[in-house]
């Protein structure tokens, strides 16, 4: 067996007042889970997990009372040391842990059903093929649309399970969001009161995203990177942009001198533009190689060096490296009040 389902539950401590973490569950990989005991939920008692890196990444993921968290562990060799025993049964504290079997109550009123399908849940947004939302996407309504079609694709059709996969494709900044809609509209509600509150939350968000699509300009780094971006914000505020439009825009962010080495004939998709541009990548990294500057010399074969201008320091025009006979400010009414000044 080379991994644990560990359940990790906020719970209330001995006192009723403070936090603690529980381990409340522990699940194989055959879809069996397992009881922890009252007196053995407390984390500080599972000495073994508190030294990993995902009791280190819990600690920081619970943070409401009977929040709950269910990971699969990789099970060490300590690891299994103490949680199976003799013909990989679970155990824990030198005692066998007991099934939870249909009926069978564990804490907070979750069987044994509910706690599996809580996991397939997790499981499939993780397979979901689309990014999660942040409050930087571009497009709340197109995002949302290709929600509702990857929910098709794995046939969640219910309500409830489309609300509750959604907090699953959240970044961190709309969690809150997620939050006060269960409080207002519970995760019973229905599927098109979330949609429509989520599209006004976030949709409409002026101009600023597309002006950033599609003025975005390579500046530096690799060509086929800049590429791949502007498509890919292109696409987000318009997926429905024609390839030749898509084309043309990436393009004029290139330097003029890569646009005129690409033959606008040749390139009739994306794929043959990112060829063509691959292909000078070598010309940016060439012109962006740094040469250090030469002194000059002169008649006499001396290191001509540049002197501070005295006229623009007596101006106070700052420290400017250019001969005193051209200097524009010599030329000046205030130039020559100052002078006068000085000579008197």
């Amino acid at each position: 067996m080379e991994n644990l389902l560990f359940t990790f539950t906020l719970m209330a401590a001995a006192d009723g007042k403070s936090n603690m973490i529980g381990i409340t569950s522990i699940g194989t990989p055959d879809g069996r889970i397992y009881e922890v005991p009252n007196d053995l939920k407390p984390a500080s008692k599972h000495t073994a997990l508190l030294s990993t890196d995902v009791y280190a990444k819990i600690k920081n993921s619970l943070k409401k009372r009977h929040q709950t968290r269910a990971l699969w562990i990789p099970l060490s060799k300590e690891l299994a040391k103490v949680y199976l025993h003799a013909g990989e049964n679970v155990q824990f504290s030198d005692q066998y842990l007991d099934e939870i079997t249909e009926g069978t109550m564990i804490p907070h009123n979750n069987t044994r059903t509910n706690v599996l399908e809580k996991i397939n849940i997790s499981k499939t947004a993780e397979r979901f093929l689309l990014e999660k939302f942040s409050s930087k996407t571009s497009n709340a309504n197109q995002w949302i649309t290709e929600f509702e079609r990857e929910c098709g694709r794995y046939e969640i059709t219910q309500n409830e399970e489309k609300i509750e996969i959604l907090k699953h494709l959240l970044e961190k900044q709309c969690l809150d969001w997620y939050g006060s809609m269960l409080i207002k509209l519970t995760v019973n509600s229905e599927w098109s009161l979330w949609k429509d509150n989520f599209c006004v939350t976030y949709g409409n968000k002026g101009w600023s995203q597309i002006k950033y699509a599609f003025t975005f300009r390579f500046q530096n780094g690799s060509l086929l990177e800049y590429a791949t971006k502007k498509e890919k914000l292109l696409l987000e505020v318009n997926k429905h942009i024609d390839t030749q439009t898509l084309i043309n825009l990436i393009v004029i962010g290139l330097p003029s001198y890569i646009m005129e080495k690409i033959n606008k004939e040749s390139v009739k998709s994306t794929a043959t533009l990112y060829n063509e541009i691959g292909k000078h990548e070598y010309v940016v990294y060439k012109k962006n190689f740094y040469t250090p500057k030469q002194n000059s010399f002169d008649s006499k074969g001396k290191v001509d060096k540049k002197k501070p201008c005295k006229i623009c320091e007596n101006l106070n025009k700052g420290v400017r490296l250019h001969p005193e006979e051209k200097c524009w400010f010599k030329q000046t009414d205030n130039y020559q009040k100052k002078k006068t000044i000085v000579e008197q």
